[in-house]
């Protein structure tokens, strides 16, 4: 079991190293550090009574605020899918007779989700509450796992960190498909690790998967987690082998209703009229053509699609040509030698993990410098502020994460294997990452189990100090 221990910390500290080589400034780390120490602090003397619902509700109250405040224009991915939203709603199906939704035949489902909320406002607005209820549940989830691995107080600091996170906080302003579909993947998680659903008994493997393909339709990253607690499975049976037999009914019961449930969705899908092509992905060698793009640091490159483009049929489907071509380009890039395959990795990791994503929700706040507080501070140096303060925040709960990573053996061992859950994620999302496209807002769900990750830290913080005032 020691090198069981030893190989879970050399893995995932290899993964927190990389994602630390990205660091190229450390703004905002000091505000980030007198709010966690504040709030750490508060909660040292006495835990938050009836948390869950604090966090439901106030984290709801802060989203809404926002709402008031912020207004980012929809555009790129988002206007179209709102756009294909409001023309479903109106029986007119012509977005389907277009690359986008032909080839990415699975952003339909997000496109019908919309269309459910808009039917009974049709707002952007409508959209908007939505995500921010969900965004606020997803916090409360994560402080209900949270809470069943570590010290209350431990448990309440990370959530509230995350709470007050500005990329986590301001990012149900835009209509994005990542917060509903992190919702139902946060829950196909808690379904399986929770201590509120060890009630559930054997039922809570096959809701499990359910939930996660939930998240999985509304955007594909349920791969992710299924590899992720795959992984999870396999260790948890080395480090209790008479839970074999069960763990292994569980996960097949997981898998079934996973791809059971996903190709039931497709062929409503189909059947239904919404895209005739079901929920597939007609070409998944894009995401690894501009993943491998060295010019875009593994970003959306337009020279790619417009090489990509002229291949495809007049149905917008991928053909042997286009095969063709995406696999010399991915032979090309692959052979550009190791020095420059590993900087490649280095300029993703820094695009994904240091890039600025608030230019979502804040970039607009910025086209006319108005002065704020008194006059004292413009909205450009506010904008500044904020976005050192999220990256600073990011920085402290991967260090937190990084520490909780290295406790003693003997305080691993104390905790229930589902505590490990967070770190496969984060690190399996890592891994995937290195290979596919990247953009600064593709980080929004690791970081989620980042935050959840860091409570290991503060619990480690939290006990370290306890036993050295203990053996004064």
């Amino acid at each position: 079991m020691a090198k069981l221990y030893r190989v879970f910390q050399g893995l995932f500290c290899v993964c927190f190293i990389l994602a630390a080589l990205s660091i190229l400034s450390l703004n905002g780390y000091a505000a980030a550090l007198l709010a966690a120490a504040a709030v750490w602090l508060l909660l040292r003397r006495r835990p938050l009574p009836q948390f869950t619902l604090l966090l439901l509700i106030g984290g709801l109250v802060l989203r809404i605020g926002i709402l008031l405040v912020l207004h980012p224009p929809i555009e790129s991915d988002f206007l179209m899918m709102y756009e294909a939203a409001q023309s479903l709603l109106g029986g007119d199906l012509s977005f389907l007779d277009t690359p986008y939704f032909s080839l990415w035949a699975y952003q339909s489902v997000f496109v019908a989700w919309e269309a459910m909320w808009l039917s009974l406002w049709n707002s952007p607005v409508c959209l908007e509450l939505v995500n921010a209820v969900l965004s606020a549940g997803i916090v409360c989830l994560l402080y209900r796992m949270a809470r069943g691995w570590v010290s209350e107080c431990a448990a309440q600091t990370a959530c509230l960190l995350l709470t007050i996170f500005p990329y986590a906080l301001t990012l149900h302003t835009v209509l994005t498909n990542q917060i509903a579909s992190a919702f139902f993947l946060t829950l196909g998680v808690w379904l399986l690790a929770g201590d509120d659903c060890r009630r559930l008994g054997f039922w809570r493997f096959p809701l499990a998967g359910l939930a996660l393909q939930c998240g999985n339709l509304l955007r594909s990253e349920g791969i992710i987690f299924v590899v992720a607690v795959l992984a999870w499975a396999v260790f948890e049976a080395v480090r209790h082998p008479e839970a074999v037999k069960r763990l292994a009914a569980g996960m097949l019961a997981l898998l079934v209703v996973y791809f059971a449930s996903g190709t039931a969705a497709g062929a409503i899908v189909r059947v239904s009229g919404l895209n005739p092509h079901g929920v597939q992905n007609g070409d998944p060698g894009w995401k690894f053509v501009t993943g491998l793009n060295f010019s875009t640091s593994g970003g959306y490159s337009q020279e790619d699609w417009s090489k990509i483009y002229p291949t495809l049929d007049e149905n917008y489907q991928a053909t042997a040509q286009t095969e063709t071509v995406q696999d010399e380009l991915i032979a090309e890039r692959l052979s550009a030698g190791p020095v420059k395959l590993m900087r490649h990795m280095l300029n993703k990791l820094r695009l994904l993990w240091n890039s600025n994503a608030l230019d979502w929700t804040l970039g607009h706040t910025q086209q006319q410098p108005e002065q704020l507080i008194l006059g004292l501070i413009t909205r450009g140096n506010a904008y500044t502020l904020v976005c050192q303060f999220d990256r600073g925040l990011f920085y402290l709960s991967l260090l937190l994460a990084g520490f909780g990573l290295i406790a003693p053996r003997e305080r691993w061992k104390q905790r229930p294997s589902a505590a490990y859950l967070p770190y496969f994620i984060f690190f399996a999302a890592f891994c995937a990452m290195l290979l596919i496209e990247v953009q600064p807002r593709y980080a929004y769900l690791p970081q989620l189990f980042l935050f959840l990750a860091a409570a290991f830290g503060l619990d480690c913080l939290g006990k370290s100090r306890k036993e050295k005032t203990e053996n004064a």
